[in-house]
């Protein structure tokens, strides 16, 4: 059940997004201001000893000359020595000599000669008392222009630095929405797909064409719809297959029954055995289909263990020469000398090897023969069943193994069988690791064969 508050996987993308710009663009803002601020810092520390070097100067200057005439001679050097030279390739400099009234007397801007100091300069200015009386000022100004300038000059640059960050968030916003976009629209469609399969459309497909995990995903979707509306048409097919084998032998074992109750016919033996006949082919159904069951969710076990091929082949030889000689039918047995054994179930290689000799005499007619043989391959073994019957038409052979199929004279309902002899031997060979299939031409015979590993 979904929480009350949901954010689609879209909107936690963008959120994430969101996140990690917001985190390094404020870590860059931060960083920026930071290091203005060292650098207003640092230009403080330096302009303070501007000051005090300056201050020191013009002081010994007025007590050797007592007034400020030709004070630009000395200040024309401003800032002079190496040690300040950054100052003037870097963050140049203003400055301005006053006298104890305010009038300027010397400025590094030859225009401000004779103005007088304005408020800010005078709060930023530095006194100069020879003794104890003050006889005028000094103003050092880092940056060009005025404090204020500097100051914001200052602002200015931490604008630049917040404009910076927008835009970079707002291009990195809008790549981050194109690329979510991207990146949740295959599992958008997959959640769609998934719901409509739900809904019980086994039809829907997703496209295969993202890379990656992403296309791996879509691929294994689609087989797995692919599975399923394989696996419903099968149940779809088998329960239709299933009502109509159990329909026939119902109707003649209640239609002889009620014939037997409204004295139609007769409670003898003759009467009775085609209801009792009927029964057995629907015990026989039943434990087909049990088998079947268990064969496709794979708790059918096999008893493991070696077996003799020959002894196999004669044990069915005798076991199935009784039906053949009622039938006129040749039983041939083709062994060749040291056959290397083989891994399996008796009971259930048998039983895949009875069905198929139980086919063959079914579709064999008076006067021919099957043959049982077995040739040794490298790893395996290979067991055939060869008859002389009716053959099968080569449009059939896809069809033969299909539970419930019968073709339209190889395997009609008149010749008995429940229809899963084939289908049945195919899931047991299939189960030992082997595999099983037919050659057949109509009027010519079948070879049935199937393969077991040493």
């Amino acid at each position: 059940m979904r929480p009350k508050f949901y954010l689609r996987f879209f909107w936690r993308l963008i959120a994430a997004f969101v996140l990690v710009i917001i985190c390094v663009g404020g870590g860059v803002l931060l960083a920026g201001r930071a290091a203005l601020s060292a650098m207003e810092e640092l230009v403080g520390q330096d302009s303070i000893q501007i000051r005090i070097l300056w201050s020191t100067r013009l002081t010994e200057y007025y007590e050797q000359n007592g007034s400020w005439d030709g004070v630009e001679s000395l200040v024309g050097t401003f800032p002079c020595g190496s040690e300040w030279g950054h100052w003037t390739e870097d963050l140049p400099m203003t400055y301005v000599v006053a006298s104890v009234d305010g009038t300027i007397v010397a400025a590094s801007q030859e225009d401000r000669v004779g103005q007088s100091l304005g408020r800010r300069e005078q709060a930023w200015a530095v006194p100069i008392v020879p003794e104890s009386e003050q006889v005028g000022f000094f103003v050092i100004n880092p940056f060009i222009a005025d404090w204020q300038g500097g100051r914001s000059r200052m602002a200015q640059t931490s604008q630049r630095f917040l404009t910076t960050g927008l835009v970079v968030t707002g291009v990195t916003v809008a790549v981050g929405l194109i690329l979510s976009r991207r990146m949740s629209s295959p599992l958008v469609q997959l959640t769609e797909a998934t719901q409509a399969v739900a809904a019980g459309d086994l039809s829907v497909r997703v496209p295969q064409r993202y890379p990656g995990e992403m296309g791996e995903l879509a691929a294994s979707f689609n087989a797995m719809t692919e599975d399923l509306a394989s696996a419903d048409e099968m149940r779809r097919n088998l329960t239709a297959d299933v009502a109509h084998e159990l329909r026939t032998p119902l109707s003649i074992i209640r239609g002889r029954l009620e014939g037997i109750i409204d004295g139609v016919y007769p409670a003898t033996s003759d009467q009775l055995e085609p209801v009792l006949d009927e029964t057995k082919l629907l015990a026989q159904l039943v434990d087909d289909l049990g088998l079947l069951a268990l064969a496709d969710t794979g708790q059918l076990t096999l008893d493991t263990r070696s077996i003799d091929v020959a002894d196999l082949l004669i044990d069915a030889q005798v076991n199935f020469q009784p039906q053949a000689a009622d039938r006129g039918v040749e039983l041939v047995l083709n062994v060749p000398p040291e056959l290397p054994k083989v891994l399996g179930d008796w009971r259930r290689v048998a039983q895949i090897l009875g069905n198929l000799i139980t086919n063959g005499l079914r579709h064999t007619m008076s006067g021919g023969s099957i043959t049982l043989s077995a040739t040794a391959e490298e790893g395996f073994v290979e067991i055939s069943v060869a008859d002389t019957g009716t053959g099968i038409a080569q449009e059939d052979l896809p069809f033969i193994f299909e539970r419930f199929w019968r073709g339209e004279k190889s395997r009609s309902r008149s010749s008995g069988g429940s229809g899963l002899g084939l289908s049945i031997a195919k899931q047991l060979v299939e189960l030992h690791g082997g595999s099983i299939g037919v050659e057949s031409a109509l009027g010519e015979g079948s070879r049935f064969w199937f393969t077991l590993p040493q």
